[in-house]
């Protein structure tokens, strides 16, 4: 993995012909293609291009932006249409202040239940990032800790708290997607994220409240970074 931020193509949006629910199929190409910087933030979605794209209907295309708009990824402006989100530094900010309790949360409560089955997935979701993490390309590394912190906060036996994390994972996923984009912080935060497992599988319900909320100090100022530098990895940025 070389720090170059390659965007998904063209022909990976295609989605006539595939025998799924066709608003779940667009809307999940749609997300990707943002995610990973194939539409970058700020950029009008014009309908036309984005039914050639994927070969399908208006009716079909306009389904799938109402759940990436529900999201938050993408906004509609009256008299321009839909555009992707732009998050502004105040706004990240915000949203990394809320993840930053939420999480901490999760990881307490994860750590005083500590049901086998919730341990074994969150073990197994950190053995697979840390085989990734030298090697791994950004989206790999992105599905696989968008896995890990769906595991916390399962394991926090509260669906609720679990589906509000979702979507905060949601708004920030270019975000993270960029911010996986340099080795040398990967390794640092992994190493956080190894910490944080050992506390929950001890049952340190105190450590891995501190642990979560030191990690999300860290990521929520890169990701500040991430949006001045208008979404672009800054040149000699410091690994987090």
């Amino acid at each position: 993995m070389d720090g170059t931020m390659v965007a998904m193509t063209d022909d990976a949006l295609l989605v006539a012909g595939q025998a799924v629910s066709l608003r779940s199929l667009v809307a999940d190409r749609l997300r990707l293609a943002i995610i990973t910087g194939r539409f970058h933030p700020g950029q009008q979605l014009r309908e036309r291009e984005l039914c050639e794209l994927t070969g399908v209907s208006r009716p079909s295309l306009r389904e799938a932006l109402r759940v990436l708009e529900g999201e938050g990824l993408i906004t509609t402006i009256p008299h321009r249409g839909p555009m992707v989100t732009a998050l502004m530094p105040e706004e990240i900010d915000q949203i990394y202040a809320l993840r930053q309790v939420m999480e901490s949360f999760a990881a307490r409560e994860f750590a005083k239940a500590r049901r086998p089955a919730d341990i074994a997935a969150l073990e197994a979701a950190m053995t697979k990032l840390e085989a990734l993490v030298d090697t791994g390309t950004p989206l790999e590394l992105f599905e696989t800790g968008t896995a890990y912190y769906a595991t916390i906060a399962a394991g926090s036996g509260n669906p609720y708290l679990a589906q509000t994390l979702g979507a905060l994972h949601n708004r920030i996923a270019l975000v993270r997607f960029i911010s996986l984009h340099q080795p040398a912080r990967n390794r640092h935060s992994f190493a956080a994220l190894r910490a944080l497992a050992e506390a929950i599988k001890a049952g340190d319900a105190a450590r891995a409240e501190e642990l979560s909320t030191a990690h999300m100090a860290s990521v929520g100022a890169r990701a500040r970074m991430i949006v001045e530098a208008g979404y672009r990895l800054p040149e000699n940025a410091p690994a987090a």
